[in-house]
C-alpha cells in the first residue's frame, strides 16, 4: 500500500479521534469504510470505462445508419429513338419504315424508289423503268410529307462515293434526328434514307447531312421549308 492510498485511512482515523474524543479510534470501522470507498471508485471507473467501449463500439454502426445515402444516378434526357441502322433489300421489295409507311428501291433508273402508307405494290410496278431522281454524284435530294394526323416524314436519296455510315436530319429548331437508310444488294452508289419527325417538324427548313464512318461530312444539303410538305 502506498502512501497515496494510505492517506485517506490517517485522514480518516484522524477525523474519528477528533469526534470520539477519549476513546480509542475505531479503527477497523474506518478500514471497512474506506475498502468500500475504494470498491465504489473502482466500480465507477470500471463503469465508465465500459460506457466508454460501449460508446467506441456503437459508433460505427451510428455512423453507418446515419451516413448519407448516395445519389441517385442523373437520369438520361429523353433521346429520338433511333431506327435500324443501314439495311440492304431486295429490289422492289416494300419495307416498313415505321408509322404505317413502307418505301420499296428500284434497280430501274437512277435512285429510284417508292414511299408510302400500307401496301405500296402498286406504286411500284408504277414506277419501274422509270429513271428516278437521276440525281449528280455526291449529291442528296430530300422532301417532306406533312400527311394530317401523322408524323412528319424527311426522305431522299443520296448518291455517294461512299457508303454512308449515318445519315442526320437537322431542323432549324437544332432538333436533330437519325434517319435510317436502305440500299440494294451489290456495290450501288446510291440509297434512301428516312426519319420521322413531330408535327411542329413541319414548319420549319432542314438541313440533311451523310456522314462517313471517321466522322467526315460526305454530303450535306439544305431544304427550305417550301422544299416539301
Amino acid at each position: 500500500m502506498n502512501e497515496d492510498d494510505t492517506r485517506p485511512l490517517r485522514d480518516a482515523l484522524r477525523r474519528e479521534a477528533d469526534t470520539v474524543s477519549g476513546a480509542p479510534a475505531p479503527v477497523d470501522a474506518v478500514l471497512l469504510r474506506g475498502r468500500a470507498a475504494r470498491r465504489r471508485r473502482a466500480g465507477v471507473l470500471a463503469g465508465a470505462a465500459a460506457a466508454v467501449v460501449a460508446v467506441l463500439a456503437v459508433m460505427p454502426l451510428a455512423g453507418r445508419e446515419v451516413a448519407p445515402a448516395p445519389a441517385p444516378p442523373a437520369t438520361a434526357p429523353p433521346v429520338t429513338p433511333r431506327p435500324e441502322p443501314l439495311r440492304t433489300v431486295a429490289p422492289y421489295e416494300p419495307v416498313a419504315i415505321g408509322h404505317g409507311r413502307s418505301m420499296a428501291l428500284l434497280p430501274d433508273g437512277r435512285q429510284n424508289h417508292v414511299a408510302g402508307y400500307g401496301d405500296i405494290r402498286d406504286a411500284v410496278a408504277t414506277a419501274r423503268g422509270l429513271s428516278g431522281d437521276n440525281i449528280p454524284p455526291r449529291s442528296l435530294s430530300g422532301g417532306r410529307d406533312t400527311d394530317p394526323g401523322r408524323p412528319v416524314l424527311f426522305s431522299g436519296a443520296f448518291r455517294t462515293d461512299e457508303v454512308p455510315a449515318g445519315v442526320e436530319v437537322r431542323l432549324d429548331s437544332g432538333e436533330r434526328l437519325r434517319a435510317g437508310m436502305l440500299r440494294l444488294p451489290g456495290d450501288p452508289d446510291w440509297g434512301t434514307y428516312y426519319a420521322f419527325g413531330t408535327r411542329a417538324a413541319g414548319n420549319q427548313s432542314w438541313t440533311v447531312t451523310a456522314y462517313a464512318a471517321d466522322g467526315r461530312v460526305l454530303v450535306e444539303t439544305h431544304f427550305d421549308q417550301a422544299s416539301g410538305g
